[in-house]
């Protein structure tokens, strides 16, 4: 898979470090705490930089520094640099992304020293907030669950929180062992995300396994499903000695519990879902796929655990699937929604279980309930609404095709070569089911 290079400029003044934080449209890493930087561009010059302190670096690096400094801030570095503003440029850590992630960086880290603070004119086009503040404080927002931070970051902050001065700090790349273990992230803290290896549909290869509770309360994994016996295996392994409470299911769909029940099992753990998952579950994979696992019903407003102290409760979020449940803490400062929307392909509305006009009801409701970042079940969590909103727009766009395209006559076949004409072959029968999907909450509302 291809790597793409990228540079952060990590502002150092006195004992304090210059953060952003993205805005949630972005596409890569919507809404997160960062340093400010972005990719090498094949237009950024291979030569060396003139600049003192950038004569040091390879050219095309420092020219890509300079070049996004002056497009994210709106300062100048070697203007900074010629005035003795800036005291020193150093690399100060590496890291690349790891093999799962779709779109995968090798960010390279400067930190830029300063005699004084300078005046940032942040891009309100890529940057929602700023923020001056020691690694320390950075940390302690991030275990108060206030911030999303990709884990080098977060390593960074710790390198420096021990070495202010510190440079040179390596290769903090992350670290899986795939061939024995599955992979644990944690964006936000207290919500450990295993993207564990399933059988789903494309693009996406795997689904998010999510663990959560405080140490004093139960520790809850949702939506286990791994692919095989061996995977399962993994999932145990890196599960190790984590004393699992309970295993709870977002909805009735494979990808969510697969292998499930044998977990189960080999934790000695029951398995909580909605009476309509487990029905539907029951319905398609008999009577005897739940045999001696205890299965208990949860509903809307119970509550499974605690999150910084905080109850994480049940919400129905009907719609893709009409038993699916959500959680999220009382504070609402996270939600994860399971299939309601992802940022790895498209959400299917596929009859019986899903319901277009339940699906809008749904992206409404959790757009008026406002949580602070989303956590889907197939991609990484992002901060706000911003995409709930679009995915809605982009169905209620849709929609409006079909009637129209409907009103002039157009079969369902000729639908799906006029509004899908790029998609790949295998995932046709998908794009019908949206369609039809549309054209059921169409009748459903008298429009046609």
């Amino acid at each position: 898979m291809h790597v793409i290079d990228s540079v952060a400029a990590v502002f150092c003044f006195e004992d304090q470090l210059f953060m952003v934080r993205r805005q949630p449209h972005l596409h890569a890493f919507p809404g997160y705490d960062a340093f400010p930087g972005g990719k090498i561009d094949a237009e950024d010059s291979l030569s060396q930089h003139p600049a003192r302190f950038l004569l040091d670096w390879e050219g095309q690096k420092m020219h890509a520094l300079v070049r996004e400094i002056k497009e994210e801030l709106g300062y100048d570095l070697p203007a900074g640099i010629a005035s003795g503003q800036v005291t020193s440029v150093k690399l100060l850590a590496s890291a690349v992304a790891p093999a799962m992630v779709p779109v995968r960086f090798r960010l390279h880290f400067f930190r830029i020293d300063l005699q004084t603070l300078p005046v940032f004119k942040p891009d309100p086009g890529e940057i929602a907030e700023t923020f001056w503040a020691t690694p320390r404080q950075f940390l302690d927002r991030f275990h108060r669950g206030d911030a999303l931070m990709v884990p080098p970051l977060r390593w960074v902050l710790e390198k420096l929180c021990r070495t202010p001065l510190g440079s040179d700090l390596g290769d903090l790349s992350p670290q899986f062992d795939e061939d024995n273990f599955v992979p644990v992230l944690e964006p936000l803290s207290g919500l450990r995300i295993l993207p564990v290896p399933c059988r789903t549909l494309p693009p996406a290869n795997r689904t998010n396994a999510f663990l959560l509770g405080d140490d004093d309360s139960p520790k809850v994994l949702v939506d286990p499903s791994p692919e095989s016996p061996d995977v399962l295996d993994k999932l145990l392994r890196t599960l190790g000695q984590e004393p699992v409470s309970a295993l709870f299911l977002t909805h009735h769909h494979a990808d969510h519990h697969q292998h499930a029940p044998e977990l189960a099992k080999r934790l000695n753990v029951p398995v909580w879902m909605s009476e309509d998952t487990r029905a539907r579950i029951v319905q398609k994979q008999g009577s005897v796929y739940f045999s001696g696992v205890q299965v208990e019903i949860k509903r809307e407003g119970d509550s499974l655990t605690n999150w910084k102290g905080e109850a994480v409760r049940v919400h129905e979020v009907p719609g893709h699937d009409a038993g699916q449940l959500a959680l999220a803490p009382v504070s609402l400062r996270w939600f994860i929604v399971g299939d309601l929307i992802q940022n790895v392909g498209t959400v299917v509305i596929s009859a019986p279980e899903g319901d277009m006009a339940a699906y809008f009801q749904t992206l409404e409701k959790v757009i008026r309930l406002c949580p602070a970042v989303i956590v889907p079940s197939h991609g990484m969590p992002m901060r706000g609404t911003y995409r709930l909103g679009a995915a809605l727009q982009h169905r209620r766009e849709r929609e409006r095709v079909i009637h129209e395209l409907h009103a002039k006559g157009k079969s369902q076949s000729e639908m799906l070569g006029i509004i899908y004409p790029e998609v790949e072959r295998q995932l046709l029968p998908f794009a019908m089911e949206n369609i039809r999907a549309h054209l059921a909450k169409l009748r459903q509302d008298g429009l046609i």
